[in-house]
């Protein structure tokens, strides 16, 4: 069986989200988990994510830590998180460093 632990960090498909997919259609969005709170710091702990398409300037989405299970569709893999993280900061500077050095 799935964890569904949510660790900030980690990348998940969201299974109410959808983003475009370059190659056509759409997709399950990607979001990266950016904050986990315990049960001690809030009344409803929170789960604070951002979707790999998010520009940016606004705050991170985010769910009750109970509810989180029902959005998880799956963990994407090291590979996939990697390509999401590229692509998220593609999206929020119009480059990726390792492109620089391939010019």
């Amino acid at each position: 069986m799935m964890s569904t632990t949510p660790e900030p960090g980690t990348w998940f498909e969201h299974a109410l989200e959808w983003e475009s997919d370059p190659a056509g259609g759409d997709r399950p969005a990607r979001c990266l988990i950016t904050r986990s709170a315990p049960a001690s710091t809030a009344a409803y702990p929170q789960v604070s994510y951002r979707r790999v398409d998010d520009p940016g300037g606004y705050g991170p989405s985010s769910i009750d830590e109970d509810l989180f299970p029902r959005i998880l569709r799956r963990w994407l893999t090291p590979e996939e998180s990697e390509q999401a993280e590229r692509e998220a900061r593609f999206r929020r500077c119009g480059y990726v460093t390792s492109d620089l050095m391939n010019v």
